[in-house]
């Protein structure tokens, strides 16, 4: 690592800070580009996943969704990369962790990471060439953002319709009533701000979107002056600082981009803001409303003060013990908390927010009275420090965990500090908890540090807006009406001139999406790149107490990770579809001697947290044979072993159930499902098609899929004796789960603890009951095969469509070329077809070896008749020929798919019960080397051989898109409300 210091120059750039980043064993390094004022930061460290992010701060002025659209644009074609798509061209062309562009309310970043040194410098010559200089020609504008079309292209006499593919992502997006709550919260916190606005876009506002403002935002906002980089990882600074002077910032002049934010103007009294979100006409309106109160606190650059408000939410939010969460949901006024609740930084301004969803709205005053009440009482007798010590605790914890979840931890740490950085903060100190926690600590010693941070930014603070979102069964089809008619009026002014040009633009915009492209002027690996050996992850297996153990030593920071796997095969079905809900309810109940509030202050005090699941997970040989088990897991620092093994043992063997508690928690459940349906709706509808096809996916369907959301309702909505029984059903669960016999642990720590943790693990071991293992493969009655297409309706205005094939497992010599057909059919077909044609946010392609699953599938997409035309068109496009080249991206693409970016804690629980389902080291490297040994022929003969049979069809859409459908299908759908 290069010695710099402050004031040194490298090129153009002055280096303003170095600064030690003891926990990461690097350096935090500040940059600033003297001729054009770029700000830079550069985390150099040890770490082989070298990451890049460029962002703007961009400031919309409208709901139009400018940034957005612009984001979207901007990678679609450059000077130095004039192909249609750089962005998702260079998908199959690298081997990277993470590439992705994302639309914030006040910014635009631009992030990527890789563990290939060649990848980083390919990636980082299109993402600045694609941010600094691109095309923005106005094709891509339309496809897009919006466009006019005729519902028969050549038709002026059809339908005016809009299209593109931000028009209809949004569409999806604000059918959520998480989102339109996170909308409605930037305009009753922000009037008069960029937040006030749909950064994203209101499909209202996108129409008015025009292409030469896009043209200027992109001049005003993109530009170095506005520009905050960063970069983290081994490779050298100087390389990558003379990279962005080449191929971007040698070529600017200074600008002043005007982009900062103000304060927001404080109120004088609180406000009432409404809003609505729309409902199923099948669904009932009763208590399907939200409500919000929320406040704006302080600049995020305050880094002890969001340190302070963080903790504070934690306090009050975290866990069933928290005050203000319990005093909520035990209020039985709602039964879950409501989105947005809590402690958010996305802003330059903080705010904090609670309230809860499943409300009626007359409940309005009581939810805000409850709130206030609740913290005037905080105040007056005093915040928890034991609460506090212990919110500290799970905080420190996360601030050590080095952990790729999620996004990889490369990223993790600009995310960290982004808020500072782009808004005039300290980024270092945002990166130094035990620096701000210091600080903390120093003004907790003072005095009544947390009730000081209530009563000034939440009980005196007039900033507060209560938001009411409500539910409306006729929103969807008013809006498509009003759509509808606007676009009729529009049609009926059109003149025979402006008619002819949407004619001949429809034209235009079809050409360039079927235009053959050279792509060869875009960097690209070569198979040659690909490693080809796969990391033996050292471990020690033992046998404790008759138990199988993995001991896998780790670079974990002082953490210890614990993943226990319990045999599922003793479980009746009738219990099997209550697993979710014994799962979500274990680490929220009490145990031993501590009730439900006690636990989960222990849990909060003593651990980092639990979670638990159940897997029904193929075996290699056959899909339809498989592992079937229960998972629970745990992590703690080191110092906390005692009180994280006594939590354990209280929950697997002395589980306290409480009824009330219970049925808080189905409540929770459901509300978190409903969610998911529409803001993951092309999973859903996977879900919905691999059911079909019976055997271990249909089990799955029901422990994951819409199956388990109508248990959940009725679950919901069973009576005191119902819950009773339910009760009951639980505790058998659990006595016929939490046995030695057919268990298997995993622990992973540094290599100085793991005897420690063995040794305890002897002692939890040894206080549950005996069992006798059985062997691995399952005799569980499957369903049967039933091929009938399915459907299911709910307020969205889009559709999420799934088309699926059960083809070969994991061992067999085809897997591997599937999952290259994949790669293939959603690079050069389906993005084509799907997104650049159809308007849809997304298409995709995916195989998974373990199941045997090949599924085509799109996401917020307009089409549902169309998209399943297309579907069927994959033999005539393979057909057409497969380039070498393009087998080798999709080959290349499905080795990053195999070979995933794991941190320390999930090396070891992966490498455990890979092999404990089959998947061993020697079988993932047959499968690679087959993968590389790919031809394109090979692609051929398995579309043929596994795709032409019979397929399972499914969809999620609204019913007016349903009904429409099945007019034309030739199968039509079953159809059912969700």
């Amino acid at each position: 690592m290069t010695t710099l210091e402050a004031s040194q120059k490298i090129g153009n750039y002055r280096v303003l800070e170095v600064k030690p980043l003891p926990h990461l064993q690097g350096q935090y390094i500040r940059l600033e580009h003297e001729p054009t004022g770029a700000r830079h930061i550069h985390i150099a460290c040890p770490d082989n996943n070298n990451a890049f992010c460029v962002s703007f701060p961009t400031v919309p002025e409208d709901s139009t969704g400018i940034a957005h659209v612009l984001e979207h644009i901007v990678l679609a074609g450059s000077k130095r990369f004039p192909v249609r798509d750089p962005f998702f061209s260079m998908i199959p062309r690298s081997l990277a962790t993470f590439m992705n562009a994302l639309t914030f309310p006040d910014r635009t970043s631009y992030p990527f990471s890789t563990r290939v040194e060649k990848d980083y410098y390919n990636l980082l010559e299109v993402y600045l060439d694609a941010c600094f200089f691109p095309r923005i020609d106005y094709e891509a504008f339309r496809q897009e953002g919006w466009h006019y079309r005729f519902a028969e292209p050549e038709n002026p006499a059809s339908p005016l319709q809009y299209s593109g593919v931000v028009f209809n992502e949004m569409k999806g997006a604000m059918s959520t009533p998480a989102n339109v709550m996170f909308r409605s919260l930037g305009q009753a916190i922000f009037p008069g701000l960029t937040y006030a606005h749909n950064s994203g876009g209101d499909p209202r506002h996108i129409p008015e979107l025009t292409w030469e403002a896009l043209k200027a935002f992109h001049a005003r906002h993109y530009h170095p002056s506005n520009a905050y980089f960063y970069t983290y990882g081994n490779l050298p600074l100087e390389k990558t600082l003379g990279y962005i002077e080449r191929y971007a910032l040698s070529r600017f002049s200074p600008i002043d981009p005007g982009t900062a934010i103000p304060d927001q103007v404080r109120f004088s009294a609180p406000r009432r803001h409404e809003a609505s979100y729309p409902l199923a006409p099948s669904e009932n309106p009763h208590k399907k409303s939200q409500v919000l109160v929320a406040w704006l606190t302080t600049f995020v650059g305050d880094v002890v003060e969001v340190l302070g408000l963080s903790v504070l939410e934690r306090v009050l939010l975290a866990n069933a013990a928290s005050p203000l969460r319990k005093a909520l949901l035990e209020s039985k006024i709602g039964e879950a908390l409501a989105d947005g609740t809590g402690f958010n930084t996305v802003f330059r301004e903080a705010v904090f927010a609670a309230g809860l969803k499943g409300v009626n709205p007359e409940d309005v005053e009581a939810i805000e009275g409850l709130i206030l009440d609740t913290l005037r009482e905080l105040v007056e007798k005093g915040v928890d420090q034991g609460m506090v010590d212990a919110a500290i605790h799970r905080m420190e914890l996360e601030s050590r965990e080095v952990s790729n979840q999620g996004f990889p931890y490369a990223l993790k740490v600009f995310f960290q500090m982004a808020g500072p950085y782009l808004h005039g903060g300290d980024p270092y100190l945002a990166l130094q908890f035990d620096a701000a926690l210091e600080q903390l600590q120093a003004e907790r010693a003072r005095g009544p540090f947390f009730e000081r941070l209530i009563r000034k930014h939440l009980l005196d603070n007039p900033h507060r807006a209560t938001i009411v979102l409500k539910p409306d069964q006729s929103l969807t089809e008013r809006q498509e009406r009003e759509e509808r008619e606007k676009l009729e009026r529009i049609r009926a002014t059109l003149s025979q001139a402006e008619a002819r040009r949407i004619v001949e633009e429809a034209k235009t915009l079809k050409l360039r999406q079927e235009a053959k492209e050279d792509r060869s002027v875009l960097p690209t690996l070569e198979l040659s790149d690909i490693p080809t050996s796969l990391e033996d992850v050292p471990h020690t297996l033992k046998t404790v107490q008759g138990v199988t153990v993995g001991l896998f030593p780790q670079p974990t920071n002082g953490i210890s990770y614990l993943d226990l796997s319990f045999d599922l095969r003793g479980l009746s079905d009738a219990h099997l579809e209550l697993l979710p809900l014994f799962a979500f309810t274990l680490p929220r109940m009490g145990g031993g001697r501590s009730d439900y509030l006690e636990m989960a202050a222990r849990i909060e005090a003593h651990t980092g947290g639990l979670s638990a699941g159940a897997s029904l997970r193929s075996l290699p040989e056959d899909y339809n044979a498989f592992r079937q088990s229960f998972g629970l897991s745990g992590k703690a620092l080191y110092r906390n072993h005692a009180g994280f093994f006594s939590i354990l043992r209280d929950l697997l063997t002395a589980l306290r159930w409480d009824r009330a508690h219970l049925k808080n928690l189905l409540g929770q459940l459901k509300a978190s499902y409903e969610a998911q349906v529409v803001q993951a709706g092309h999973l859903y509808a996977m879900r919905l098609a691999a059911q079909q096809f019976g055997g271990v996916a249909a089990l799955r369907e029901r422990l994951e899929g819409l199956s388990q959301l109508a248990t959940l309702k009725r679950l919901a909505a069973l009576d005191e004796s119902g819950l009773e029984r339910l009760l009951d059903d639980l505790e058998a669960i659990r006595q016929q789960l939490f046995r030695r016999g057919g268990l298997r642990v995993c622990v992973t720590a540094e290599e100085p603890v793991l005897e420690e943790l063995e040794g305890r693990l002897e002692e939890l071991l040894a206080a549950l009951q005996d069992g006798t293992g059985a062997p691995e493969a399952s005799q569980r009655k499957l369903p049967e095969r039933n091929l009938l297409p399915q459907a299911r309706t709910t307020a969205v205005a889009v559709a999420y469509d799934a088309k699926l094939f059960q083809t070969v497992p994991y061992t067999h010599p085809d897997a591997p070329a599937l999952q290259a057909l994949a790669n293939l059919l959603r690079s050069e077909y389906l993005h084509k077809e799907i997104r650049e044609k159809g308007g849809a946010y997304g298409g995709f392609a995916v195989f998974n070896p373990e199941s045997g699953l090949f599924g085509l599938l799109s996401y917020r997409d307009p089409h549902i008749v169309r998209t399943f035309e297309v579907f069927a068109g994959i033999h005539d496009f393979l057909n057409q020929g497969i380039e070498a080249e393009k087998v080798k991206e999709a080959i290349l693409a499905a080795a990053g798919d195999i070979d995933p970016l794991l941190s320390p804690d999930s090396k070891g629980r992966t490498r455990f019960f890979d092999d404990l389902s089959g998947y061993t080291l020697e079988k993932k490297r047959q499968y690679k080397e087959r993968l590389l040994q790919v031809r394109p022929e090979d692609l051929r003969r398995v579309a043929q051989e596994y795709l032409s049979g019979e397929a399972a069809l499914a969809v999620i859409g609204s019913e007016e898109k349903v009904k429409e459908a099945n007019q034309s299908m030739l199968r039509p759908f079953e159809v059912a409300a969700i």
